[in-house]
């Protein structure tokens, strides 16, 4: 459930979607060229076959060139408003998590009943479509790893420990607890009914 601070006015309105409650949906903000990327992933769809549309939740600041630019593509584009995160958590932030938060914001999107996230730099190989007959209830997702040299500042990668491969180091005790299981938001699949 999402905190009733990220619910808010955002400008939800039901959209046309065929017979489906299905959809794929990817975030858009600002008016660089991640709108490349957008473009990318619905060409993607299409070429794997996929029987479900894409929806672009965009902030304000996506200009309407670029928004013409993803209707011309197929997709169905969804100004979001967009939520700042609490005080406390911007000291340590980097820039494009300010944006993020914002991505809470498909949440409101009760006019589907099944929606898989996907990243706008993701490439799609084969149809994925089989992901939304999962059953109904649960949040799916991506495990994460600290093994990427971005995330050196952690534990984690310090030690080399990492939740796909639980076995390969493990996990100290006098560091405490193990870490609780994190997940990539770069691709997951929420179940609303």
């Amino acid at each position: 459930m999402v905190p009733k601070q990220f619910l808010g006015t955002g400008k939800v309105s039901t959209l046309n979607t065929g017979n489906s409650r299905r959809a794929y949906v990817t975030f858009l903000a600002g008016n660089g060229d991640y709108v490349k990327g957008v473009v990318g992933l619905a060409k993607g769809l299409r070429k794997v076959k996929s029987s479900y549309p894409l929806l672009v939740a965009i902030l304000p600041d996506v200009p309407e060139e670029h928004r013409e630019i993803l209707r011309s593509q197929g997709c169905i584009v969804h100004e979001i408003d967009p939520i700042y995160p609490p005080e406390n958590h911007v000291q340590f932030a980097m820039a494009y998590y300010l944006t993020n938060y914002s991505k809470l914001r498909i949440w409101n999107f009760v006019e589907f009943s099944k929606m898989i996230y996907l990243d706008a730099d993701i490439q799609l190989f084969e149809n994925i479509d089989h992901l939304f007959d999962t059953q109904n209830g649960y949040f799916y997702a991506v495990m994460d790893c600290f093994c990427e040299k971005t995330r050196s500042h952690s534990p984690q990668y310090k030690i080399g420990y990492c939740q796909q491969c639980p076995n390969k180091v493990t996990w100290l005790t006098e560091m405490g607890s193990p870490p609780p299981l994190y997940f990539n938001a770069g691709l997951y699949l929420s179940l609303t009914v």
